[in-house]
């Protein structure tokens, strides 16, 4: 019991410093499955309409994106839920789990904060016994209320039974990937090494089950996602994948805590790399350095949103089927009855890219504030460099980011979705994709506005990137007024594609980008660092 001694103290310091994060990202993930069944009892009310998604969906493209199908003989709101929502929602949780045991153990660990812990009289363990209580009572948190809320929200095909082991699947999953998160940070010696250890184990367990529906049933049950998949939620009811996985991730945590007592303090059981002995002529340079430090998520980005084009771009030859005599459906995609939905349904997928395209930008210049909240800015403030160069430079990396990963995304859905469908060509797609460049340039400068005035509130970038999705997503169908959807930036791209070539607005859109941008410049020139 020494080991754990003082877990109960630190537990309550854990919960009192984390509580409006765990919040915000439980209320995430309740939101995403609350918009899924929303949408599917609202969409999909009549048992044709899920017929025709069911026969949509019976194709590699969809099965490699959601799973295999479920209930295909009756395909009730339960088995689309159970379908189309299972793999995505625990990608989701085990992501907030993975981010959350990494902040608690690693991230303390590298920033010095456990020296100043274990200078009080606490166990050794005891830290990483307080971060696994609030993994625990998350994920069970989360469990139950998804539960409740599948079952109060669903329709008679959603029972009880049906409704928790949903819940138990996304907490079990969430347990099962903040362990192997905890285990990580045994290994590795610094939390970006563990972060990224981890989500690589998590693409892995997707890729696997990808292969394992593809024939290979063995490689299925031995990722955790196609394992849990397997429980088929108001289909099957079956509850053992989800005792198999959590015993797994009992197994898992004792080897942590058992690495734990075999390793020094701030360093891992696995050496470091080796170093070279002379940085390259482009590490030496300030915009290098800023490269070497983002190039790791740049390039798990890249090849995460080249994936997500491709599938997007591999059903367009589906779309038609898909929503054809769907009221709802049209009513939230069409805006102009005289282009065709396959038209304006890629547009709609186009501006979901383009946003998603923003966000590996974004990460760039939040690195930058967490590097000056963690006190490593200033060993660069102090050289030669202003801090107008220094937050230049981070721009220039981040705009080439936005440019590069915008250009080869496009390309990606752009060559799968011409070859996928016959109305629209590769050019048309990809000149289309380049327009939405200064409406993502206007949210990056967002940000860099937000890091120069009020760094402890650049998280509201994500704000405002998710009123654009929904301005992007829901404005027709709830008839948002054009002033309110004015705010958005993508709202006011010239749709290529329906045959609008005034490009004036994108040259506004450009000046307000570059305003934005020189505005947070002055700001940071003018505020004090902080720590």
């Amino acid at each position: 019991m020494k080991s754990i001694m003082g877990f109960n103290f630190l537990t309550r310091f854990v919960l009192k410093k984390e509580w409006k994060v765990l919040f915000l990202w439980a209320l995430g993930c309740l939101m995403f499955v609350f918009v899924g069944i929303f949408a599917f009892v609202t969409i999909y009310p009549s048992a044709s309409d899920r017929t025709a998604m069911a026969a949509a969906m019976s194709n590699p493209a969809m099965e490699a994106l959601f799973g295999k199908l479920i209930g295909g003989d009756n395909y009730t709101i339960g088995a689309m839920y159970s379908h189309t929502m299972t793999i995505l929602t625990l990608a989701l949780f085990s992501v907030a789990s993975i981010l959350m045991m990494i902040r608690n153990t690693r991230a303390e660990e590298e920033h010095g904060m456990m020296e100043l812990i274990q200078s009080f009289p606490i166990g050794r363990l005891a830290h990483s016994t307080s971060a696994l209580l609030l993994l625990v009572s998350y994920n069970i948190s989360l469990a139950l209320l998804t539960g409740w809320l599948l079952l109060l929200m669903g329709d008679s095909s959603m029972d009880l039974n049906g409704s928790f082991l949903t819940g138990a699947m996304y907490g079990a999953i969430g347990l099962f990937f903040g362990s192997l998160a905890l285990l990580a940070a045994q290994l590795s010696s610094n939390s970006r090494s563990a972060t990224m250890t981890s989500f690589s184990l998590l693409g892995a367990a997707y890729v696997i089950r990808i292969i394992g529906d593809t024939g290979q049933e063995y490689l299925t049950v031995l990722s955790p996602l196609g394992l849990l998949y397997k429980s088929e939620p108001f289909v099957s009811n079956r509850w053992w994948p989800v005792g198999i996985v959590l015993l797994v991730s009992f197994v898992v945590l004792a080897l942590a805590f058992y690495f734990q007592t075999k390793r020094d303090l701030g360093a891992g059981l696995l050496p470091d790399k080796t170093g070279k002995h002379s940085a390259a002529l482009f590490l030496k340079k300030p915009i290098g350095f800023v490269f070497r430090l983002m190039k790791t998520p740049l390039i798990a980005w890249t090849i995460g949103l080249i994936l997500l084009g491709i599938t997007y771009g591999s059903v367009m030859g589906d779309v038609e089927s898909l929503l054809a005599g769907n009221e709802l459906i049209e009513q939230v995609i069409s805006s102009d009855h005289s282009q065709s939905i396959v038209t304006q349904f890629i547009s709609v997928i186009m501006g979901v890219l383009a946003i998603a395209a923003v966000m590996p930008s974004i990460q760039v210049i939040i690195k930058l504030s967490s590097e000056e909240k963690n006190g490593r800015l200033q060993h660069l403030l102090v050289g030669t460099k202003s801090r107008g160069q220094t937050l230049l430079t981070f721009i220039a990396v981040s705009l080439i980011s936005l440019i590069v990963i915008q250009v080869v995304q496009i390309t990606a859905f752009g060559i799968t979705a011409s070859l996928s469908q016959d109305i629209l060509s590769f050019r048309e797609i990809f000149e289309n994709g380049l327009v939405y460049l200064p409406a993502m340039a206007v949210i990056l400068s967002l940000s860099i506005c937000l890091f120069g005035w009020f760094p402890k509130k650049i998280s509201l970038t994500w704000l405002a990137l998710g009123y654009c999705f929904f301005i992007l997503y829901f404005a027709n169908l709830f008839e948002i007024p054009e002033w309110i959807k004015g705010f958005s930036p993508f709202y006011h791209i010239p749709e290529r594609l329906d045959g609008e070539y005034d490009l004036t607005v994108l040259l506004y859109l450009t000046l307000a980008s570059v305003a934005f941008s020189v505005i947070g410049i002055i700001g940071f020139k003018k505020r004090d660092t902080i720590h």
